[in-house]
């Protein structure tokens, strides 16, 4: 009987446990925390999604070369919790992003920590977890 019980709390600590686990997954492991960096471009396309929107930009360097960026952002109830909608961004709109690096530098990828929009003063700011 003693084994019984301890094979039940066994196999619900296991299924407890491996479902949070795989409920999520790390941004440190994708993003560099240590770094910001700055960019600004026009947006291709907002995905308004869960466990995390994106938006696609274009970024247009230097030497006039454009290079589209995948910036990922919270989930659908953070953003509306901070009073944004799917259509608070549309594509066109010229944006200021600043966010933390991929670790693979020569992934042009961020996560967003703020962003601002020059035509209209429109901001926004925060952490996504």
């Amino acid at each position: 009987m003693n084994r019984m019980v301890l094979l039940l709390v066994a196999g619900v600590v296991l299924v407890a446990g491996t479902s949070r686990v795989a409920a999520h997954h790390s941004f440190g492991a994708t993003y560099d925390s240590s770094q910001r960096i700055e960019i600004e471009g026009v947006v291709k396309e907002f995905v308004w999604r869960n466990p995390h929107s994106f938006l696609r930009i274009d970024v247009t360097d230097k030497a006039g070369v454009t290079k589209t960026w995948a910036l990922e952002w919270g989930s659908i109830s953070q953003l509306t919790e901070a009073k944004l909608t799917r259509t608070t961004l549309r594509p066109g709109d010229r944006l200021v992003i600043t966010g933390e690096p991929a670790r693979d530098q020569s992934s042009p990828r961020l996560l967003i920590v703020s962003m601002r929009r020059p035509a209209d003063g429109w901001s926004w700011q925060g952490r996504v977890d």
